[in-house]
């Protein structure tokens, strides 16, 4: 069961303690804000891993439907939000919308709205009660910003809408610091019944100094159909940007072991060129996937099973070919499987470099059809639920899957051992 794509945001901190404070200092407010200020002008260009967890639960029985996990780097240069794939030097603002619909996604929360909030242009603050984050006791001052001078926006089924929003700030009042950040839109357009975030902050090592800045964010979007998609972004490993600055990720290991040891990696220029259309890979998957270890955006490698010889190309057996994870998601009805994309799009040989766009075309598993508990007609696979062996067995393939295609796995587990048979067809570029 897929989702449209809706970009976008939850409250998850109870705002308690909430007795009026007698004597709030008037000049509160203007302390904070020019702390902010000071803060946002000292904060250099940076960049962090971003770990998205996306799940879609139907409210009216409280069942899980869907889930995935994203691995994301996303920079904030120039005061621009900017995002690429862990590893990759190549950043723009519009990558998230690239990842497949499954759940919510959305931007903002990793620097657009501190900067929208506390610039030349913010909005005016009123203070409303005490609030408490974490044990910690503070101050909550709430506003209100109009459609006219919104830039709060809602992206579902390819049509954006802007939307007026209320939101709130906790802040200590003895660090003059923000804790908690909420927001709820008003008047969302059907489907969408309701849409809001909360991001809490704290202190980030970059550079030679520390700064205020978020540390995870959960955006809650609910449906008509009484679906609610939650997003849960944690950032770590951050640093300053430079023109240099990537992440290697090793999909071997967990990802919190691989936000630890997150570097910067130097690649040499290799002699590049073109696979033509119509050529056949067979690889053997190099890199194990699991669905809790692994994430959409994570790095993967391949081996050439069998050489290539195609008009002006010749590669031998025991190429490397680099790809990533482009779909890994959990469904859980109307029987629970895995939906799992892999996309490869290059290889090396001998100081060589071969570029190509291919589909997954096999080996593909003979399907057998069964009927659902509705009633309705499913293809399905015979093999061991959960797990995809290196054997002629074959892959259930799902046809309609864009892009560079997608199999199913049955069962509420998923691990793709290393010798996996995969089959690609190169495509025009």
């Amino acid at each position: 069961m897929r989702q449209a794509l809706l970009c976008l945001v939850l409250n998850f901190a109870a705002w308690a303690g909430q007795r009026p404070q007698p004597n709030p200092q008037p000049a509160l407010i203007g302390q904070i804000q020019r702390r902010m200020a000071e803060n946002l002008a000292r904060l250099p260009n940076y960049t962090c891993l971003e770990t998205i967890d996306r799940t879609v639960v139907r409210q009216t029985k409280k069942k899980l439907l869907l889930r995935d996990r994203i691995h994301v780097e996303v920079a904030f240069i120039e005061a621009k939000e900017m995002f690429s794939w862990p590893g990759s030097a190549d950043f723009e603002p519009d990558l998230l919308h690239q990842i497949a619909s499954a759940g919510a996604s959305g931007i903002g929360g990793f620097g657009g709205w501190t900067r929208a909030f506390f610039g030349p242009s913010g909005p005016n603050f009123t203070y409303a009660a005490e609030c408490l984050v974490e044990g910690r006791r503070g101050f909550r001052y709430d506003f209100d910003v109009p459609l006219l001078s919104s830039n709060f926006a809602l992206v579902f089924e390819g049509r954006e809408t802007k939307l007026p929003y209320t939101a709130s700030l906790c802040v200590d009042p003895d660090s003059l610091e923000i804790m908690l950040l909420s927001i709820h839109a008003g008047q969302t357009p059907p489907p969408v019944t309701a849409t809001s975030e909360t991001i809490r902050y704290g202190h980030t090592h970059i550079g030679s100094a520390d700064f205020l800045l978020p540390q995870d964010h959960e955006l809650v979007v609910t449906d008509l159909a009484g679906n609610e998609s939650r997003n849960l972004t944690r950032f770590t490993a951050c640093r300053e940007y430079t023109t240099q600055s990537s992440i290697t990720f090793d999909t071997e290991r967990t990802a919190s072991d691989a936000e630890r040891t997150a570097a910067p990696v130097r690649q040499t220029k290799a002699e590049e060129l073109q696979i033509p259309a119509g050529v056949s890979l067979h690889l053997k998957l190099d890199t194990p996937i699991t669905f809790e270890g692994s994430a959409i955006g994570d790095r993967i490698t391949a081996r050439l099973e069998r050489a290539i010889n195609a008009p002006g190309v010749s590669i031998p057996k025991g190429a490397v070919v680099s790809g990533r994870v482009r779909g890994l998601e959990q469904y859980f009805e109307p029987e629970k499987y895995f939906l799992v994309s892999l996309e490869f799009s290059s290889l090396t040989f001998e100081g060589r470099r071969g570029l190509f766009h291919a589909r997954l075309v096999g080996p593909r598993r003979p399907a057998e059809r069964h009927l659902d508990s509705s009633g309705m007609a499913m293809e399905s696979a015979t093999s061991t639920p959960g797990s995809v062996p290196a054997e002629p067995s074959g892959l259930d393939i799902d046809d309609s899957a864009p892009d560079s295609g997608a199999f199913r796995v049955r069962g509420s587990s998923l691990r793709l051992s290393r010798g996996l048979e995969i089959i690609l067809e190169t495509r025009s570029q």
